[in-house]
């Protein structure tokens, strides 16, 4: 087969015209020029108050229009390669679906389909027969979905294919005292906008130290705080964590509060400043002061100029992600950038299969 490089920087695929050519941006303005959108009467308005004003807007709209592409790239390459791969064999594309895809399906067991029965039984119909003909279906889709992806794994390799459409990405400051881990040269930047209180950050965390092990040396760890105004201690612990960075316990003190979000209050994090060694006097006038009050303040204007709104999120060397997401969607990312960069992705970090995505109660805490 034929290598395939995709790029979209310019038009060469025409059957993927829709997707690049007609949506080029507009060129950029030259350099030092600031063009103005709009006035009112002596006042004017140029275009990077506007992009200020909607940024937020304008991130998660570019997301869509990247996704949405990507989405198409990845059908049309599969197609074709589909046609090709059928056309060796000496079948027509369905044919060829139904060979690979289709006749290696197994009908769900009884045991598969009892534990989703058991686990989902509220969602599914009132009527026993109709509930376990929901649990067929779902559990048989899923199935052809993952040997879809198995097969489309295949055909990429084989042909070489490299997908060169570039994601959106914002840029973030990483100021003195902000908390990090990691290798300060690492390849992979993975920042975190987090609330002390919120469930679905500290459900994250474990995944966060899976991917500092798996990465070991590739990844630096950013933290940043994004308190939510519901979390009535959020704000207090952030401060009071970079309270306990002025005395060298800051990761310490992190994983305390963690552990701790729903009794936590500023007398039980004084006393645990006591118990990690702190001078506690110290500590004390840091939070009453509000010394790191601004800071925080800070984290949490960037992060919603980011679009982000919910905790937790996070930016991959500046590509938004939200949520608390399985490990297999960090890696699909962190191993995109590495690929990118011509670095080794870590074996151990090579996802197999189709990974069923956790449910709405991972999705993160917007309120």
């Amino acid at each position: 087969m034929n290598k395939w490089i995709v790029s979209f920087s310019g038009c060469a695929l025409v059957a993927l015209a829709s997707l690049a050519c007609a949506q080029q941006p507009s060129a950029a303005p030259a350099a030092g020029s600031d063009p103005v959108v709009a006035r009112i009467g002596a006042e004017e308005i140029t275009e990077s108050q506007l992009e200020a004003m909607v940024g937020a807007s304008l991130v998660n709209l570019r997301q869509q229009v990247y996704q949405a592409k990507l989405s198409g790239l990845n059908e049309e390459i599969f197609n074709r390669l589909v046609r090709e791969a059928a056309t060796a064999e000496g079948l027509t594309s369905t044919d060829y679906l139904k060979k690979h895809i289709d006749d290696k399906l197994a009908e769900p067991t009884e045991a598969e389909i009892e534990k989703v029965m058991t686990q989902y039984r509220s969602r599914l119909a009132p009527d026993d027969a109709q509930a376990h003909q929901q649990v067929v279906d779902y559990l048989s889709q899923q199935a052809k979905v993952q040997h879809q992806e198995v097969l489309r794994k295949k055909l990429f390799s084989e042909a070489g294919v490299r997908i060169l459409l570039e994601p959106p990405r914002v840029t973030v400051a990483i100021g003195d005292g902000t908390p990090t881990r990691g290798s300060a040269d690492a390849p992979l930047v993975l920042v975190e906008y987090t609330d002390y209180q919120c469930p679905y950050c500290s459900r994250v965390q474990p995944t966060l130290a899976q991917i500092m092990e798996r990465y070991e040396g590739q990844v630096l760890h950013v933290f940043k705080n994004l308190p939510l105004p519901n979390h009535k201690q959020a704000k207090l612990a952030a401060e009071a964590a970079l309270c306990a960075q002025d005395q060298g316990k800051y990761w310490e003190f992190h994983d305390w509060l963690f552990a701790n979000q729903r009794t936590m209050n500023r007398d039980s994090m004084v006393a645990e400043a006591g118990e990690l060694g702190l001078d506690t006097e110290l500590f004390g006038a840091c939070i009453e002061q509000g010394t790191y009050a601004d800071k925080i303040a800070a984290d949490v204007r960037e992060a919603r100029s980011f679009g982000i709104t919910g905790t937790p999120g996070f930016l991959i060397n500046g590509r938004v992600l939200s949520g608390a997401q399985p490990l297999e969607a960090f890696e699909a990312i962190l191993n995109q950038e590495l690929e990118r960069k011509g670095l080794p992705v870590p074996k151990k970090a090579a996802a197999e299969g189709a990974s069923e995505k956790q449910g709405a109660e991972e999705a993160g805490s917007t309120s």
